[in-house]
């Protein structure tokens, strides 16, 4: 009875085992199929990114590609621009010089009141009295004149018939205008404006030429506006 006990404890056993292994075998076909499918999903992944990273890449080539087009083709753009501008300027060049040229051709070809009618309004034009330290030689120069053709000219007026005399009364003139038309304006400020090296001198020059002082000038057209104006 013994034995036959152990004998059928054995069997017992031993189908344990062989049902244990059979459900190790499944268990362990099944994680397989699962690791190889899983492998095949990464692999195709992969491939995938591969196949991403390669359109990416040519992407990428085509934009640089395309980039590399655009600046050339803004090079020649600028290129010509600058062309343009240049054959612009030179034209401009050319129109000033031949003005210029004109501009002597006709003064030779004035008589000196057209002459002076002329001079007096490039300087106006280009403000070379405002200047107070500006020379004879200065302003032919502006005006492609001679020296000596300016001091003529200047010396055929009956009046301020020497440069200084004809540029201060000119800067007279524009400080009789800025008293008026700039009220707020410092008698210091407006002698500066036209030229005039201090205020002392044109306070001195104004007096002598109108027989009042600039304050006083400013005052009687303010005087005389106001009534005017009623």
């Amino acid at each position: 009875m013994q034995e036959a006990l152990i004998l059928k404890l054995i069997i017992l056993a031993l189908a344990v085992t062989f049902i244990a292994v059979i459900i190790a075998l499944v268990l362990s076909f099944n994680v397989t199929q699962k690791l190889m499918k899983h492998n095949a999903s990464l692999v195709g992944q992969m491939k995938e990114s591969d196949k991403q990273k390669a359109s990416t890449q040519q992407s990428l080539y085509e934009t640089e590609h395309e980039l590399h087009k655009a600046e050339e083709e803004l090079k020649n753009a600028q290129d010509k621009i600058n062309e343009m501008l240049r054959q612009a300027n030179q034209a401009d060049q050319s129109g000033r010089l031949q003005q210029e040229i004109d501009d002597v051709t006709n003064a030779a070809d004035k008589t000196d009141e057209q002459l002076m009618d002329w001079i007096d309004t490039q300087i106006d034009n280009l403000g070379l009295y405002r200047n107070p330290d500006v020379t004879l030689k200065e302003i032919a120069h502006a005006l492609s004149l001679t020296q000596r053709r300016i001091t003529q000219v200047i010396k055929t007026r009956q009046e301020d018939n020497t440069l200084a005399e004809y540029l201060n009364t000119k800067r007279l003139l524009a400080g009789c205008r800025l008293l008026v038309e700039q009220p707020n304006w410092t008698i210091d400020a407006v002698a500066h404006e036209v030229g005039f090296g201090g205020t002392t001198t044109f306070r001195t020059i104004f007096r002598k030429r109108f027989g009042m002082s600039p304050k006083q000038y400013r005052e009687k057209k303010r005087l005389i506006k106001g009534v005017q104006e009623e």
